[in-house]
């Protein structure tokens, strides 16, 4: 299949026009190891009526009040030497979970880790309830999705699963490119679609249960400045796909950089379309946009930024989006 180039349009505008700091409702809790704030959202999705985040670096899922960042803290199980927040600082950043992507499938909420070459990362965590306590969560290990999920077409870097969606009955994945593999080269950005009912039998019966045939699509999404775009999420608006892209200088999938921007793009009819985001000032949004959902009113979304700074609480942003 050949790879589809999303192209920069004029007429599409995003703009910054509220944001709002995510903080634990309940504070910090250092008998769970949980921070007074968000960490590092690195996905969003609605569950229940109500807006559910995850975190690349914390062992914590959350559901946001929308218009004050106020933010019901989930435990997650996953807590090597009983530690829950991940980072170079702490020296465990290999051991996280490293959830950046999430999505609603009836009452279960699935967040995905990322693969980024470590087994750990090769997880789904399903959670069941939508209280403090972490009872109803689970880890499930997917090692057989994985392996299916690297393909040639990506490159010899590692798959770097950033971006996921559902559009009917449809699971959408993405992954984010820019690792650089043994042949120097980076790994592509690309899309893949597979039956939602295949997730979740994996889900039930990860060892046993068909993994379904997988087939990406590489899509070339631009540049800003020096530095290519790296698709960071997915989101289903009717036919439509929209998408939240990043340019960060970086060359792996474990290491963080400086970002140069963020774009959203759409994709529809097989083309694909973006606009770099500006903040309330007009002037480039230099923050790293990892969450993206829609609202009702089709002229806007909601987006979460990744500050890759573990003192930082993440925002929560509210962006018009005209055509």
């Amino acid at each position: 299949m050949r790879p589809m180039h999303a192209e920069e349009d004029a007429r599409l505008r995003a703009r910054v026009v509220r944001r709002a700091a995510l903080h634990h409702r309940d504070g910090a809790d250092a008998a769970l190891d949980r921070p007074g704030h968000v960490r590092a959202a690195s996905g969003l999705c609605w569950w229940r009526g109500r807006l559910a985040v995850v975190s690349d670096d914390a062992s914590f899922a959350g559901l946001i009040d929308a218009a004050t960042g106020q933010t019901e803290a989930i435990t997650l199980p996953h807590a090597p030497g009983e530690r829950r927040q991940f980072d170079k600082g702490r020296g465990n950043k290999a051991d996280k979970l490293d959830l950046e992507c999430v999505i609603a499938a009836g009452d279960r909420l699935i967040a995905f880790g990322s693969d980024s070459g470590l087994a750990v990362r090769r997880a789904a965590v399903v959670i069941d309830v939508d209280h403090a306590s972490g009872d109803g969560v689970r880890v499930v290990p997917l090692p057989r999705l994985y392996a299916a999920l690297r393909q040639p077409v990506l490159g010899t870097g590692v798959v770097n699963l950033e971006a996921a969606t559902v559009r009917g009955d449809t699971l959408v994945l993405g992954n984010r490119g820019g690792d650089v593999g043994d042949d120097g080269v980076p790994t592509a950005d690309a899309i893949a679609e597979l039956p939602l009912s295949a997730l979740l039998a994996l889900l039930d019966d990860p060892a046993r249960a068909p993994v379904p045939a997988i087939t990406w699509r590489v899509i070339e999404l631009g540049r800003l400045g020096d530095a290519p775009l790296r698709l960071t999420e997915l989101e289903a608006r009717g036919d439509e796909l929209l998408y939240a892209a990043t340019a960060e200088a970086t060359t792996t999938a474990y290491d963080d950089g400086a970002v140069a921007g963020s774009a959203i793009g759409v994709i529809a009819g097989g083309a694909a379309r973006w606009t770099r985001i500006v903040d309330e000032e007009n002037a480039p949004l230099l923050a790293k946009i990892e969450g993206l959902v829609a609202l009702p009113t089709r002229d806007r979304v909601l987006a979460t930024v990744d500050a890759d700074d573990p003192a930082r609480p993440s925002e929560l942003l509210e962006l018009t989006l005209e055509a």
